[in-house]
């Protein structure tokens, strides 16, 4: 395992927990892009743990070089940014986009889960090919959230939303939402889903917006 920082304080920080578990090889650690891509091409580690810049632009680029230049290495990103923002990184080549404040062991549990060979080839190279907007659409059902908070979340239209959730079903096989988001999860498609929005109130016997009396909306049912 190898580990790229953009601070010395957390380069130190996470250097130290990885350091402290039997099962887990630090390679090295550095806090410099440059740097970083020598020890990944020196170094040829299952893993790459990457806190990127500020600036989410560069830390595309970085990740982009990243998995151009060693496919075979799984990238767990810690980035500083919002979470609205990982969708980008998802879709430059991260597998896993943590958290800043999820902590250590959750930090370990999805550094444990790439180091596994099965796992990360899944991660790595799943024969599913689902479009970047239908792999969006898949990661926001897996966060629970309805087809119209989907579309809302993703600037698109409700039937767009539909057919892009049917056209994952096709391709995952799957014959349920809930059933495409645990072959997606199988296929190494969503070790990061994005967080569901707040859940918004109704009244009772009130619908979502959208939706006419007495629809059912079989895109949506689990």
């Amino acid at each position: 395992m190898v580990f790229a920082a953009n601070h010395a304080l957390v380069r130190d920080s996470v250097a130290g927990i990885l350091h402290a578990q039997e099962d887990i090889l630090l390679l090295g650690a550095t806090l410099h892009r440059v740097e970083a891509l020598q020890l990944v091409a020196d170094q040829s580690p299952h893993v790459i743990v990457l806190e990127p810049s500020e600036i989410l632009n560069d830390s595309v680029s970085t990740i982009r070089s990243l998995r151009r230049a060693h496919p075979r290495s799984a990238l767990l990103v810690i980035p500083p940014y919002r979470a609205g923002d990982r969708t980008a990184l998802l879709e430059a080549g991260a597998h896993v986009v943590l958290a800043r404040d999820a902590g250590a062991g959750a930090l370990l549990a999805a550094a444990r889960y790439l180091a596994t060979p099965a796992k990360s080839d899944a991660a790595r190279e799943s024969p599913i090919a689902l479009s970047p907007r239908e792999l969006q659409v898949v990661r926001c059902a897996a966060a629970a959230m309805t087809n119209q908070q989907i579309a809302s979340r993703l600037g698109i239209t409700l039937g767009t939303v539909k057919r892009h959730l049917h056209s994952a079903f096709r391709k995952l096989g799957a014959v349920s939402r809930l059933d495409a988001v645990r072959k997606a999860l199988t296929a190494g498609l969503l070790s990061a889903p994005v967080p569901a929005p707040a859940p918004v109130a109704l009244k009772h016997g009130a619908r979502a917006e959208g939706t006419p009396p007495g629809h059912r909306d079989t895109a949506s049912a689990a």
